[in-house]
């Protein structure tokens, strides 16, 4: 089942209404499939850092520098683009959820498997969903 809607010859170019297959929607992009590798590498990391590392040797420190600062927050903003990019393609919008599991996903992006729950719930029967935009 494809959603995408086909471009009709009685709309004006300027109509906000037009075809949500526009080419300056500004949210496109693979955000799924970076939110998962964003999730499996911190986990990784995270994972090593608690059960190997100590916070006091340069290997430790920059693992939990990796984990803590640099792919807790992509994972964040990918939520939330992929979010931006569902709403913004007219497929779902989740409102408010999308910063509640922005900021849950901040601490712990392994959030982004209930975020994933939600979002396949919302639309279950679209087939294009996990594709690119």
């Amino acid at each position: 089942m494809n959603t995408r809607a086909e471009p009709s010859a009685e709309r004006a170019e300027g109509d906000p209404t037009g075809p949500s297959d526009a080419p300056d929607r500004r949210f496109d992009g693979p955000w799924l499939a970076a939110l998962a590798a964003t999730v499996v590498v911190w986990t990784l990391l995270y994972a090593i850092d608690s059960a190997f590392l100590t916070p006091e040797t340069p290997v430790g420190a920059a693992v939990g520098f990796a984990h803590g600062y640099l792919l807790a927050p992509l994972a964040t903003a990918t939520l939330l683009l992929d979010a931006l990019s569902l709403a913004e393609r007219r497929v779902v919008d989740l409102g408010l959820f999308k910063w509640l599991y922005a900021l849950a996903a901040l601490p712990a992006p392994p959030v982004a498997v209930l975020y994933y729950a939600h979002r396949e719930w919302l639309k279950p029967e679209d087939s294009d969903l996990l594709g690119g935009p």
